[in-house]
């Protein structure tokens, strides 16, 4: 009876086996070899440019193809996605700042990997559920690894299959004798060149003719080849045959919000903390219209106070808002009367938050006139406006308790992280500091920082080689140097950046000398 057991899972095994090749699958494995193949002509030994934004058409040139059968596309969030995912790999062909590079590089494909688990319906959580970040880390973790011996176990049938039914075809056998010739030939080739002198000549012209191989290249990109298309194997077949049971189901399950605080307690920990934000709110109403100035100590400059007070403000709001999400999501609702009050607690601490927004805002300004623009600075001023807009949702949401906060989170971060993108960080800062040093004569500017910003600000440095301080002019032309070297150093049209083309024909108009 064992016996029978055991050869009908054999029996059962092998027609599993056999009907791992059918077209869908043999496609899914074809796309994969596709997309291990651009990525090496893309990016091997090359830097990100214009490969970039054509290595994300192909991969969803792949995902449409293989997934078409269960691709759902409609006008959601998951199609929406499209949109910020093509502009963000765009920048690494219109922009060369390295911040948003780095940052680019994690986030495009976390975006990638929640449209395509959304498009596919393989998601068990909606995208504005807190729990979809376990779907994204099982996309991220599980579904690159957990489907890669079925590529193995799909090659083996195919070849199995074919030697079986004894209609391999002529190109197929040429194809495999060819490759079981290389490394015959090499070793007859390098014997035979080290024999003869003229040989050897010959074979160089040969090589240096068709294609310069480099063994050691080829092996590494072999092996890249062979990770990338197992990985993107793995995950294209993860979304075409979609489990019933997962990570992320199994975890997401196990977590649920529920209201636990007592209203009471929330209800006396908001009047304490609003009571000090209320005095604290008036005394910043006589900063913001100035007459703080007659507070200020002697000899503290509206700078001074600027700087000692804003990354407290900041970090004072950020609690503000966790406070304000806690107490929204946790607390209990069952009196109308104290649910009510709370409410309005709640409308007073966003009150008192935006006041300390704006406070924070007016003092890293007083800050920058005084001191300049930096990346810091700059961004800082991003993140308020940013922290603004999500206080704007969650006081609509403190009033309607219908209303999907996390998905008013999520749409504004994408679209003020886009946003941040675009706007030219670099430019923005090249051009503010040298205007401020224009109209002020006792003012100074900070040429080494200037150096060190993207190609995106070339544009507004060079026109500080007009500037009447000697010294000004000597360290951006020590800069501008040293810039345009590398920018006329060989390149590859894969690493093609508008910014830096765009900074070479700049450059390219002056002389700096030796």
């Amino acid at each position: 009876m064992e016996e029978l057991n055991r050869t009908e899972s054999k029996v059962r095994m092998a027609s599993n086996r056999a009907d791992i090749v059918k077209k869908e699958n043999v496609y899914i494995l074809v796309g994969a070899i596709v997309l291990a193949v651009i990525f090496n002509i893309l990016f091997y030994k090359k830097g990100f440019g214009i490969s970039y934004p054509i290595f994300v058409l192909f991969f969803y040139g792949v995902v449409i193809f293989t997934q078409r059968d269960k691709i759902e596309l409609k006008l959601n969030f998951g199609t929406l996605l499209t949109i910020p995912i093509i502009l963000l790999s765009l920048t690494y062909a219109l922009f060369s700042n390295w911040i948003f590079k780095v940052l680019n590089f994690m986030i495009i494909p976390i975006l990638i990997i929640a449209q395509t688990l959304l498009i596919t319906n393989n998601n068990y959580y909606k995208w504005f559920d807190a729990r979809f970040i376990f779907d994204l880390l099982g996309g991220m973790l599980l579904r690159s690894l957990l489907y890669v011996s079925e590529a193995f176990v799909l090659l083996s049938e195919i070849s199995k299959r074919k030697i079986r039914s004894g209609r391999a075809s002529t190109v197929t056998k040429i194809i495999a004798g060819l490759v079981l010739s290389i490394p015959l030939l090499l070793v007859v080739i390098s014997l035979l060149s080290s024999a003869d002198k003229v040989f050897d000549y010959w074979m160089e012209n040969v090589r240096y003719l068709f294609i310069n191989v480099n063994i050691a290249d080829f092996i590494v990109q072999m092996i890249i080849g062979v990770f990338i298309s197992i990985i993107a194997f793995s995950y294209l077949w993860s979304l075409y045959y979609k489990k019933e049971k997962d990570f992320p189901k199994a975890i997401g399950e196990c977590i649920r919000i529920k209201k636990i605080w007592d209203p009471i307690i929330v209800l006396t920990v908001l009047v304490s903390v609003n009571l000090i934000y209320v005095v604290f709110t008036v005394i910043q109403f006589g900063y913001l219209f100035g007459s703080i100035g007659s507070l200020l100590p002697e000899g503290v400059t509206y700078a001074e106070y600027a700087r000692k007070g804003f990354f407290e403000l900041v970090l004072v709001t950020l609690i503000n808002v966790s406070i304000l999400t806690s107490i929204i999501n946790l607390t209990k609702t069952e009196n109308p009367i104290i649910s009510n009050v709370i409410k309005i607690m709640n409308s007073c601490l966003v009150a008192c938050t935006m006041v300390m927004l704006l406070s924070a805002h007016f003092r890293m300004s007083l800050y920058e006139q005084e001191y300049g623009f930096t990346y810091l600075r700059v961004f800082t001023h991003a993140f308020m406006l940013y922290i603004f807009a999500l206080l704007v949702v969650t006081l609509i949401k403190v009033w309607r308790e219908n209303f999907y906060l996390l998905k008013s989170y999520i749409v504004i971060s994408v679209i003020a992280y886009l946003a941040l993108n675009y706007f030219n960080v670099d430019a923005f800062i090249a051009k503010n500091n040298i205007r401020r040093y224009e109209l002020n004569s006792n003012e100074t500017i900070d040429t080494y920082y200037l150096r060190y910003l993207s190609n995106d600000a070339v544009a507004y440095i060079v026109k500080l080689l007009e500037s009447e301080d000697e010294q000004v002019v000597y360290n951006i032309k020590v800069g501008l140097k040293y810039r345009k070297s590398m920018l006329t150093s060989e390149s590859y049209w894969q690493t093609f950046n508008l910014s830096d083309y765009r900074a070479k024909k700049i450059l390219d108009k002056y002389d700096f000398g030796e």
